[in-house]
């Protein structure tokens, strides 16, 4: 009997174990697809703005149930005259901290004349 009070165990452990790492598993899986919506709307909403699709200043909105913002302004400080624009993406994330991301982007294309 205390043989196989033993098994009886450590076979217990063992499945606990097993259970632990698959909660785990599961867990960092949530997170990469958290973390990779995240980067996939702010690569959407980067590349619109360095396109000139999204206007300058600050702006918010959802996509996918995610929340994001955007604020977008000149580069230029008195000591640095630029044509470039500083901008700055946050993207609400489910399981972390929000993706934060700055970046410099070109300035915004002419638009067209209506004439």
């Amino acid at each position: 009997t205390v043989h196989a009070m033993v098994g009886l165990a450590v076979t217990t452990i063992a499945v606990a174990a097993a259970v632990g790492l698959a909660a785990n598993a599961v867990a960092r899986v949530s997170q990469a697809r958290d973390r990779l919506t995240a980067v996939r709307i702010a690569g959407d909403l980067y590349e619109e703005i360095y396109a000139g699709e999204r206007p300058d200043g600050r702006h918010a909105g959802a996509t996918d149930g995610r929340t994001w913002t955007y604020e977008s302004a000149s580069a230029a400080t008195p000591e640095r005259p630029s044509l470039a624009r500083q901008v700055r993406i946050t993207v609400d994330r489910r399981n972390g901290a929000d993706l934060v991301i700055d970046a410099f982007v070109p300035p915004a294309p002419a638009t067209a004349s209506s004439s």
